[in-house]
């Protein structure tokens, strides 16, 4: 099995994931770090990070060399920015601020060709080495994140309909607490009791269910239900490596 296989069948077994982000660091080495330190995949974040459709093309393509799987969270669910995502090689995308039925419709068409949804054929990336479009269809990932109440209000009935569409659900806690109308903090009894009803929607389906969460918030989650754990940035991995670094400098005799 190639990578996005091997992603594809934990996440139907609801097994443990850790999903790196990258946000700003255009080099194409990363992916390879990454992979050679045990990362199950990688969400670029075309939503509030610095990359677009023109700075990620080579990134995929080393996501694709290193065999290790990438996700583009989109900007919005909309057909071009879901579509362009996987003809540039993107293994799945990650949908934001899921809230509706017409929403997951929309992504599905997208992400499928015919028969199953509406997606132009086309791009350099389109298809992996030996896929055909049964195969196409059956590996790109559709994960849809839940942001706010009315998310979680509708997410029942988006896994009814087309849970056999969906690969995942994670949550984005910031802007769920900005929502549940808790400001910036993420503790807030309001956010957790949404976070803790999209895990337990989630485990009614038997489906994957994830977070953003910083390392030291995981245990906490794992303990909670939660299998994907959706880590900071590359930028803040990088923080700490130079932190490690100068921690040894400065303990210099």
């Amino acid at each position: 099995m190639n990578g996005v296989q091997t992603l594809k069948k934990k996440l139907e077994n609801c097994e443990r994931i850790s999903a790196a982000t990258l946000t700003h660091l255009a080099y194409t080495e990363v992916p390879g770090m990454y992979k050679a330190a045990g990362t199950d995949c990688i969400i670029f974040d075309l939503e509030h990070g610095s990359f677009d459709q023109e700075n990620t093309g080579d990134l995929l393509y080393a996501c694709r060399k290193e065999d290790i799987p990438s996700i583009i969270r989109v900007q919005d669910c909309v057909y071009h920015c879901i579509s362009k995502a996987i003809d540039m090689g993107a293994d799945g995308v990650l949908i934001p601020r899921t809230e509706t039925l017409e929403q997951v419709e929309t992504a599905i068409n997208s992400i499928r060709t015919y028969p199953r949804g509406k997606k132009g054929i086309g791009g350099r990336s389109f298809l992996r080495a030996g896929e055909d479009l049964d195969d196409f269809n059956n590996n790109r990932l559709l994960i849809i994140q839940i942001e706010s109440p009315l998310g979680v209000q509708n997410l029942d009935e988006m896994l009814t309909k087309y849970g056999d569409e969906i690969a995942g659900v994670l949550i984005g806690p910031t802007d769920m607490a900005c929502l549940c109308g808790c400001g910036l903090d993420l503790t807030a009894d309001e956010a957790v009791k949404q976070e803790l009803e999209t895990v337990r929607i989630c485990k009614k389906h038997n489906k994957s269910i994830g977070m953003f969460v910083f390392e030291n918030d995981m245990q906490r989650w794992a303990d909670a239900g939660m299998n994907i754990f959706w880590m900071t940035t590359e930028t803040v991995h990088l923080s700490y490596g130079i932190k490690y670094a100068m921690d040894a400098f400065k303990e210099l005799k």
